[in-house]
């Protein structure tokens, strides 16, 4: 069992703002100050402190009656979380069959501001598993299959990583500019990435772009086993899917 975060590394301050917080409902959107005094147990200097605090941030406002609402930024968060979740709930039969037919680990990933961040993986049959990769890592986009693809259809990422510092992670990462450049240009103009123990070592994969209606990358579809299932026509055949599948998911959201 997951004994949670250690209580020492707990900012009381954020607990007790928390705590204010969880005083609003959709049936109660505007709470006083002595409503959350009474109810969160606090002084009311504290309470006070804590609200105007949340004010300054952005999360709270204060209404004409003198009592709080939820701010903008709380629209903001959700909308960046409802995202996210109708992109995983719509990507997940897709992830799922290929991980079904080809064996190996389905990923979907989005652009972050360090790399692609993983939302969503599904394991295939394959007892060789991708170790190191799960919901919530963070890739950078000089590497693998499906950091590759977002960098090529977004043509800010692809500045940054042209520009920006590139690691070797291993003897096939490609690192020198020009190459890179090269590379994420042949993306597009296949419509696909394929990474070749450049960001693991006996790790490929095929990675394919779900577009917007510009043409922008939204997410990455890919599919990652062992090296040695991604050659000859086997290769053939999972890019072909993997292109179909992403191909198939950007229709359907940009529908």
């Amino acid at each position: 069992m997951d004994p949670g975060p250690d209580p020492k590394n707990i900012v009381g301050s954020i607990m007790k703002a928390s705590r204010l917080l969880d005083a609003f409902t959709a049936d109660r959107r505007e709470v006083t100050l002595g409503e959350l005094t009474q109810e969160a147990g606090y002084n009311k200097t504290t309470t006070y402190r804590l609200l105007q605090t949340l004010v300054a941030a952005g999360w709270l406002v204060r209404t004409p009656m003198g009592g709080y609402r939820l701010g903008m930024r709380f629209l903001v968060l959700g909308a960046i979380a409802r995202a996210d979740l109708d992109l995983r709930n719509e990507a997940l039969p897709y992830l799922r069959q290929l991980a079904d037919e080809l064996g190996d680990t389905s990923f979907l990933m989005v652009p972050g501001e360090h790399g692609a961040v993983v939302i969503e993986t599904v394991t295939g049959r394959s007892p060789v598993r991708v170790h190191g990769i799960t919901v919530g890592s963070v890739l950078p986009y000089h590497v693998a299959a499906g950091p590759v693809v977002l960098a090529a259809y977004s043509p800010d990422l692809e500045n940054e990583v042209l520009e920006g510092e590139r690691k070797r992670l291993t003897s096939h990462t490609t690192v020198a500019k020009a190459a890179l450049r090269a590379k994420l240009a042949h993306v597009r103009e296949t419509g696909y990435s394929v990474s070749t123990e450049d960001y693991m070592e006996d790790v490929a994969a095929v990675a394919a772009p779900i577009l917007d209606a510009s043409g922008h990358a939204i997410a990455s579809l890919s599919v990652g086993g062992p090296a040695n299932h991604y050659r000859d026509s086997e290769l053939d055949r999972i890019i072909a899917r993997v292109k179909e599948f992403a191909e198939k998911l950007s229709s359907h959201l940009q529908a």
